[in-house]
C-alpha cells in the first residue's frame, strides 16, 4: 500500500464553521523516490525538474552532473551527462524544460550555455557563452519553453530574461538590475502559461513578476517575509492548466499557490523529514493530469502529489487561517 499523508496546508480566507468543506485544490502526498548516491535513480542534490506531455520526469541531478529520466511513478529510464565542458557534458546543470515535441533543454550554470537534447539524451544543439552580449549568459539558471517553441532563459547575473527560438536564434531580451517593475535581482526560474505569459521568480527581490511573451511588464507580487503573500527565497515556478501559479519558497520550504494575478490560495509542505515535507525545496513541475512533483534536494528525493480533492473539516481552520496536519502514521 502506498503511504499517503495530508500535507501541512494553509488556505486563504477560511472561516471556522462546523460543516465539512471540499478543498478542490488541496494536494495529497502520493509517493517519493530517490536516495543519496551515484547509481541509477539516486541523486546528489537534485535541483530543477520538468515533466513531458507523455508523463516522463526529467531531473537535473546537480552534483552528479547529469540529467535523469523517470516514469511518472519514479521508475528509472535513462540518464546522460558527465562532468566537463564538452558537448553533452555539464558543469552544474540547473534549469530544465521540455517542449511539446519532447525535446529537453538544460540551463547550465557554470558553462554559461543552453543544451538541447532528444528525449533519450542525444545532444541536438547548444548555444551560449560567458558574457553580457545578446545570446551570451552569466549564470543561466532557469529555462522554459512555450507552445510556440520559444525558449526563455533566466540569465541570473545579467539580471535579464533572454528569448530564443528552439534552435538557439536570439529573439530578444528584457530586464536590467534593480527593484522596479521589470527589473531583476538574480532571476532564478521562469515559467510560461498556456496563454503565453511569462512568470519569473525574482529571487533577491523576493517576488514573482509576470510579463507578456514579448517582455511587457504585467504585474508582480511578493516582498520579503513569512506572510502568505511574501517570500524568503522564491525559486521554482510552475503554472497549471487553470493558470494558477505554484512557487517554491526555498528556505521555509513551502510550495505556495496563487491565482494568475497573485492572490494567495494555499501552501503546503514546510521544513521536516516526513512525507510531504521538505528541506530546501527547490522546484515544482506539473503533469497533464495535474500531479505535482517537487524536488527535495537535501533529502535527495523527488516527491509526488495528487490534485485529488480532499474533504477538510472547516472547524479545524482558524478564523482567517490555520494549519491542518494529519499524523504521518495515518494511511488512506
Amino acid at each position: 500500500m502506498v503511504r499517503r499523508l495530508f500535507p501541512i496546508v494553509v488556505l486563504a480566507g477560511m472561516v471556522a464553521t462546523p460543516q465539512l468543506l471540499l478543498a478542490d485544490t488541496l494536494p495529497v502526498f502520493l509517493m517519493h523516490w530517490g536516495s543519496s548516491g551515484t547509481g541509477d535513480g539516486q541523486f546528489n542534490f537534485p535541483r530543477r525538474l520538468a515533466v513531458s506531455n507523455d508523463g516522463y520526469v526529467y531531473v537535473a541531478d546537480r552534483n552528479n552532473q547529469r540529467i535523469q529520466k523517470f516514469t511518472s511513478n519514479g521508475v528509472f529510464v535513462t540518464a546522460w551527462g558527465s562532468p566537463g565542458t564538452g558537448p553533452g557534458q555539464f558543469d552544474i546543470p540547473l534549469g530544465t524544460a521540455v517542449d511539446d515535441s519532447g525535446f529537453v533543454y538544460v540551463a547550465e550554470r557554470n558553462n554559461h550555455r543552453i543544451q538541447k537534447f532528444s528525449p533519450g539524451g542525444d545532444l541536438v544543439r547548444l548555444w551560449g557563452a560567458n558574457g553580457s552580449d545578446p545570446g551570451q549568459f552569466h549564470w543561466p539558471i532557469g529555462v522554459a519553453v512555450n507552445h510556440h517553441f520559444e525558449v526563455f532563459v533566466a540569465d541570473a547575473y545579467n539580471s535579464r530574461i533572454q528569448k530564443f527560438t528552439s534552435t538557439g536564434q536570439f529573439l530578444g531580451m528584457w530586464g536590467v538590475p534593480g527593484s522596479g517593475p521589470g527589473e531583476f535581482n538574480l532571476p532564478a526560474c521562469v515559467a510560461v502559461d498556456d496563454a503565453g505569459d511569462v512568470y519569473v521568480s525574482d529571487s533577491a527581490n523576493f517576488r514573482v513578476q509576470r510579463f507578456t511573451r514579448d517582455g511587457a511588464f504585467v504585474l508582480s507580487w511578493g516582498g520579503f517575509g513569512l506572510g502568505d503573500h511574501q517570500f524568503e527565497a522564491p525559486r521554482g515556478l510552475a503554472v497549471d492548466a487553470e493558470g494558477n501559479v505554484y512557487v517554491v519558497d526555498q528556505v521555509p520550504s513551502w510550495v505556495k499557490k496563487f491565482t494568475p494575478d497573485g492572490q494567495f490560495l494555499l501552501k503546503f509542505g514546510g521544513e521536516g523529514e516526513g512525507d510531504g515535507q521538505f528541506l530546501r525545496a527547490e522546484d515544482v513541475a506539473i503533469d497533464t493530469d495535474g500531479n505535482l512533483y517537487v524536488s527535495d534536494p537535501l533529502h535527495d528525493r523527488i516527491q509526488k502529489f495528487s490534485p485529488t480533492p480532499v474533504p477538510v473539516e472547516a472547524s479545524t481552520w482558524g478564523a482567517v487561517k490555520s494549519r491542518y496536519h494529519v499524523d504521518s502514521n495515518r494511511r488512506r
